[in-house]
């Protein structure tokens, strides 16, 4: 008798959770769509970001109203730095008539926070007209010095059960960071599709597999730029503003550093390139600011760690000197421990599909010049890692450019080169790898690539461990000059493990 009590309350949990899923998310849809929705204090629930970091502000909270900036007060309270009180710094109009479905009018904010100490745990809250109207509790950057947890995952939003599942398991991991490799929302990387399927999960009010859980609010989350982030779901693809009015979310809902120079195939891509009526693109680009195409690329620290964070679409030019010339600088001048590169299309795979992402080869050699512990992709649906290699094209950088050619084939072959892998390194008894370790999840919750499975994988020589068919995420440990990284399923369950020691 108790264990049939036990399931059918177990079902009853279940189907109330469906339920409250299906309610938020049709009532996320009708609100896109009512006017009325304009008078809630948020139309984005408050997130803690990187910011732009200018001044001496540690972190942003950003949120999106409707209301001005002299309506939403923001009180911090920490047991070591007393209470704060900021106001927002500057906001971003996104009005966009044209859009359907109807996207509400309102302001995305900004409140750089300042006068914390690293790692500290504090809480917040937000007044709207005086009237206290969202709390939450978060932690300030890691501390150098400090033990840092990190997950990292890619691949997410498209509103299944899957990507709430992970999005659970990322906050059940308790980290300091979480770091999203790109394909934030499918399939265009729409204003709509961040209100339909990512804010939903990753910043929802309740923590459960079947809800998500609040991230967003009580985690620092940084983002990268995926193909589907940036409106193009085919390699090949250039967003049409005659198609949609609300493209971009990734470059108005993010706040990010801005410390990267623009190359001129990044102004072209979000210039003369796009297609559509110029007043689509200005209402779009007026909602994005400064951030458009500056914060493409980026880096920043974290604890003991050097983050850099790589634009990998078709568009960018990785032959270009200045961007080259940036990123060698900015990898060599870093005095953290560790050293991490992330972007989106993994260029080191077993899979069939993706082979696009190849292209990024061309910076390989800036990466092990520069002492890049791990690079973290995604684009592949999967989990696979190399082992530590080092890599030599065989054309010359000159020939190398941005290519026009579309077969994609023919495009693999010119990033052809010579591999240099170190299989002694196991990650368990020798922890000191000689060369990259490349690591691909983009499992984090968009249907699995079928490519991806054991029967369709050619196994490549550089690829040491793979596993298919499962959704999982990255947990990564560091402790001084150790790094434990997991690889977890929603469930727990360990796929892979390695160590790095220094």
């Amino acid at each position: 008798m108790i264990t049939l009590l036990a399931i059918a309350a177990a079902a009853l949990a279940v189907a109330t959770c469906i339920a409250i899923i299906r309610r938020g998310s049709a009532r996320l849809r009708e609100e896109a769509r009512d006017p009325a929705f304009n008078e809630s204090p948020f139309v984005v629930k408050p997130m803690i970001q990187l910011g732009a970091r200018d001044g001496k502000a540690m972190f942003e909270i950003v949120f999106a109203g409707a209301g001005v900036a002299a309506d939403y007060k923001l009180r911090v309270y920490a047991d070591r730095s007393g209470t704060l009180d900021f106001t927002p710094a500057e906001f971003y109009p996104v009005n966009l008539p044209e859009a359907r479905p109807k996207i509400p009018v309102h302001k995305v904010f900004r409140v750089p926070v300042s006068g914390l100490e690293p790692g500290e745990r504090f809480s917040y809250r937000i007044n709207f007209a005086d009237k206290q109207v969202f709390a939450a509790t978060a932690q300030a950057p890691t501390a150098e010095g400090e033990k840092t947890r990190i997950v990292v995952t890619g691949d997410i939003a498209k509103w299944g059960a899957d990507e709430r599942r992970i999005a659970h398991r990322a906050y059940q991991e308790k980290p300091n960071m979480v770091v999203l490799v790109g394909d934030i929302a499918y399939d265009d990387g729409r204003i709509i599709e961040y209100f339909e399927k990512f804010f939903p999960p990753y910043n929802s009010d309740q923590a459960a597999d079947a809800l998500g859980a609040p991230i967003l609010r009580s985690i620092m989350t940084v983002a990268v730029p995926g193909n589907h982030c940036v409106g193009r779901p085919e390699t090949l693809a250039v967003p049409d503003f005659n198609e949609f009015a609300d493209h971009f979310a990734y470059l108005v809902y993010w706040s990010q550093p801005l410390n990267a120079p623009v190359s001129a195939a990044a102004a072209a891509a979000y210039g003369k390139d796009l297609i559509g009526p110029k007043s689509r693109k200005d209402a779009l680009f007026a909602a994005a600011g400064k951030r458009a195409p500056a914060m493409l690329n980026f880096s920043f620290d974290h604890g003991d760690a050097h983050w850099v964070v790589l634009d990998s679409n078709r568009y960018m030019d990785w032959t270009d000197p200045v961007l080259r010339d940036w990123l060698e600088k900015d990898l060599m001048s870093t005095t953290k421990t560790w050293k991490f590169v992330t972007f989106h299309h993994s260029c080191f795979h077993s899979s069939r599909k993706h082979q696009d992402g190849v292209r990024m080869r061309l910076v390989a050699d800036i990466f092990q010049k520069c002492g890049v512990d791990i690079v973290f992709t995604g684009h592949v649906h999967t989990y696979e890692r190399t082992y530590p290699l080092r890599f030599t094209l065989k054309n010359k950088l000159a020939d190398l450019g941005k290519t026009e050619a579309n077969d994609l084939i023919a495009e693999t072959v010119k990033y052809e080169g010579d591999l240099e892998l170190d299989k002694d390194y196991d990650g368990v008894t020798v922890t000191r790898p000689r060369g990259v370790i490349y690591l691909t999840t983009g499992a984090g919750g968009a249907p699995l690539h079928t490519e991806a499975m054991p029967s369709d994988l050619k196994m490549q020589p550089q690829t040491a461990v793979t596993k298919p068919g499962r959704h999982s995420l990255t947990v990564l440990d560091m402790y001084g000059t150790k790094l434990v990284a997991r690889q977890l399923t929603a469930q727990g369950e360990e796929l892979d493990r390695f160590e790095i020691t220094k």
